[in-house]
């Protein structure tokens, strides 16, 4: 079966996108009525946990991820009863692992008081919270969740979105409707586990209804076994490196500045990471798509799409960074109020931060559709090395700088490493041509930065200067890429991809 790539990213980007909107939307509401009815001391709470279930969801290994790309070649070759196979070794695998979570979850519960400095508010309880969240975590893993691989695979995330919106939206209506009425974070934290069983159902029905042909039977080849098993056991470090990259930051700030200050942090982070949000619907949205190409297009028309990608993702990002600097500080004045504002010099590392990470995602997308994942086995633990130990001891000497930059460090660790399984696994040329690219993006965006934070400079502060902002950000940061690639191939190349995606839809 041949998928209909750019028909199913269209629609998965469309519908990823309205529902990534409604979980930017709801969760900032959500926020803003906890921070000025509740206080900052439950936002960090919030933060922290999520945090430390984060780790615990290591347990899963990157099974989903590994079961999902062996899920590419049967169905390009309707190979039912090997997909068969492949969902019944991923709901096996899927108790197995909510059992370890429940276990180890429970294990860790005497050691939660070393995690918070300054105590949690006197009309909650740490471990009653704690539980809360925990079962939210776990009833996933024993219910449905491995049928949405199904719709991955299939590059029909869209179906994922349409129902999350409107779940999501009821969840966020009732938090604030209880916050706002009874002022208890019990009655508001437990939505959440609510939420998780309504939507693992409405799950299990959609795909029932699509896939009837696949059902868990069968057992796979014990040469397919082996290979996912290797595979797992290469996604561990990446799976490991992703939750400690965004999950230790919290607990270290937590353990070593207290509560407040993680829920300060965590409203600058949460910014940026609900743009980083909307980008990785896009790419959780191409990736199925990407991963089918690999094994239906010649070396060459891949290569073509990886440049256009590339180009375009580099465009995005400078924009999305440009405005981060420049609108942050008065975006959060407004929001949060200058007491709960943190330091310029914090909006600037944030800013460095997202650069370097959404330059990398075209990287890492190719990689995590191509399934190169033991390849690059080793990469993971050295960026948890550098991460963990930077974090450790810069927390101690600059404070939450310190915990930023030990992120950033990681990251440019890893570039070369990824940069050259990409190039060596997939495309098997140098990656030579691509370090100019990236350096030419990188001086690129430097310069509109630069260029963009002057401009705004004499807009101050308040809701017209904040709009003027935006403004500006967007229409310097656009007119002086497009001047500058004026003559690049990859921007010919995108504009007449573009065109002839519009063609297609006229006709």
């Amino acid at each position: 079966m041949k998928l209909q790539r750019t028909k199913n990213a269209v629609r998965n980007i469309i519908f990823g996108f309205l529902f990534r909107l409604i979980a930017i939307i709801g969760p900032f509401a959500v926020r803003t009525v906890m921070i000025y009815v509740m206080g900052n001391d439950y936002v960090g709470l919030n933060s922290l946990f999520t945090s430390i279930l984060s780790f615990l969801s290591l347990a899963e290994l990157g099974a989903g991820s590994a079961l999902v790309y062996s899920m590419y070649k049967p169905i390009a070759e309707d190979d039912s009863e090997t997909i068969c196979a492949l969902l019944n070794l991923y709901r096996r695998l899927y108790r197995y692992i909510g059992l370890i979570i429940l276990t180890i979850g429970i294990i860790l519960l005497p050691f939660l008081k070393y995690l918070v400095k300054d105590g949690v508010p006197d009309d909650v309880s740490l471990y009653v919270l704690y539980l809360i969240y925990l079962g939210n975590t776990v009833i996933s893993y024993f219910m449905f969740a491995y049928k949405q691989s199904l719709l991955t695979a299939h590059q029909r995330t869209d179906i994922i979105s349409k129902r999350s919106i409107v779940l999501q939206t009821f969840m966020y209506v009732m938090q604030i409707i209880v916050m706002l009425a009874f002022r208890n974070y019990y009655l508001y934290i437990i939505w959440l586990p609510v939420s998780t069983v309504i939507t693992n159902i409405a799950n299990s029905i959609i795909v029932d209804k699509m896939f009837p042909q696949y059902k868990c039977r069968g057992e796979i080849q014990k040469e397919q076994r082996e290979a996912i098993t290797k595979k797992i056991i290469a996604l561990f470090g990446t799976k490991a490196n992703s939750v400690i990259m965004h999950a230790a930051d919290n607990i270290v700030i937590s353990a070593v500045l207290g509560l407040t200050i993680v829920g300060k942090y965590g409203n600058y982070y949460y910014i940026m990471n609900a743009i980083i949000g909307i980008m990785t619907t896009v790419y959780d949205s191409i990736t199925a798509g990407i991963g089918n190409s690999l094994e239906t297009e010649s070396k060459e028309k891949v290569y073509q799409d990886f440049n256009v990608i590339s180009f375009l993702n580099s465009w995005i990002t400078i924009v999305c960074t440009v405005c981060l600097l420049c609108l942050y500080q008065p975006f959060m004045e407004i929001w949060v109020k200058k007491e709960n504002m943190l330091d310029f010099s914090i909006v600037l590392l944030l800013a460095v931060y997202f650069y370097v990470y959404q330059i990398r995602r075209v990287m890492l997308t190719y990689k995590d559709a191509a399934g190169i994942w033991w390849e690059d086995r080793f990469r993971p633990y050295i960026m948890i090395i550098v991460n963990v130990t930077a974090n450790l001891i810069l927390v101690h000497i600059i404070g939450l700088n310190g915990v930023i930059f030990s992120t950033i460090l990681s990251m440019l660790v890893s570039v070369p490493w990824e940069n050259y399984t990409v190039f060596k696994y997939i495309f098997r040329i140098s990656s030579g041509k691509y370090y100019i690219q990236l350096l030419f993006s990188t001086l690129i965006c430097v310069l509109i930065c630069t260029a963009s934070y002057y401009a705004c400079l004499p807009f101050r502060s308040g809701v017209a200067a904040l709009i003027i902002r935006a403004v500006v950000c967007f229409a310097v940061s656009n007119i002086l890429f497009i001047v500058i690639n004026i003559k690049n191939p990859n921007m010919k190349n995108t504009i007449r991809l573009v065109k002839n995606k519009l063609k297609r839809k006229m006709c």
